[in-house]
């Protein structure tokens, strides 16, 4: 049975004793019904991440953790992906954050794109962004990786190509790409991939894309759904450049 991993973000290296958060307190003792002494581990969602076991506190539902020692997590990929999306419905959203996340993505930025069918009353609170953060931190501790990737808050295409990038591809449509070549061999240390949402992309926005020094990413001759569309692109590129 795999071991229980819990997110701690304000854990410091030489910590003998951690209390856990509210909110992974509860997840330990009444959603895990974990036991005192059962063993867990600990990650800070930036890259580091400690063996340990639990320890239930004075209070009700309060515990923490007895820390081992730290421990190698899953390697991250050489290339610091940002993967932008154009909003999309919230299953379809939540989906798009959860996959990205165990595919390596250090940060998401959803957009406000032409073609965005979602209200924008759906986000102007913050709760969504809070949401899908929520939703990176449950995907982080599900599949192994030591690092939270930041979910920013939606901004519009013009504002996402402002964020510095060694590479950035569009993912569009095959009548887009056609008769362009693409050299994804040239990776560089840092990339950001657009995609957008199930409308498209504008001819504005293509435009804008272009002037920023993006490359067009094809993914293949047939229509994908917006919230497999990303994930398809990031795995073609990992195939490409290797993790």
């Amino acid at each position: 049975m795999a071991v229980p991993r819990l997110y701690v973000p304000l854990i410091s290296g030489d910590t003998e004793r951690v209390l856990l958060p509210k909110d992974e307190a509860h997840h330990a003792l009444r959603v895990l019904r974990l036991a005192a002494g059962a063993p867990v581990r600990i990650f800070d969602g930036r890259g580091r991440e400690w063996s340990g076991h639990l320890e239930t506190g004075p209070k009700r539902g309060e515990s923490s953790v007895i820390v081992e020692g730290e421990t190698r997590p899953v390697p991250e990929p050489a290339v610091r992906v940002s993967l932008a999306v154009g909003v999309l419905k919230g299953d379809q959203m939540d989906a798009v954050v959860r996959d990205a996340t165990a595919l390596g993505v250090v940060a998401i930025a959803p957009m406000a794109t032409a073609h965005v069918t979602v209200p924008s009353r759906a986000w102007q609170s913050g709760a969504a962004v809070e949401r899908w953060q929520r939703v990176a931190v449950a995907a982080a501790k599900q599949c192994g990786r030591a690092v939270v990737p930041t979910v920013r808050p939606v901004a519009t295409l013009a504002e996402v190509l402002t964020a510095r990038a060694d590479t950035i591809w569009l993912c569009a449509e095959p009548i887009l790409a056609e008769g362009l070549t693409l050299n994804t061999e040239r990776r560089g240390s840092s990339a950001l991939v657009l995609v957008g949402p199930e409308g498209g992309w504008s001819d504005q926005e293509v435009q804008l894309a272009i002037r920023a020094g993006a490359g067009f990413f094809n993914l293949g001759p047939r229509t994908l759904r917006a919230e497999l569309a990303p994930i398809v692109a990031l795995s073609s590129l990992w195939t490409k450049w290797g993790w």
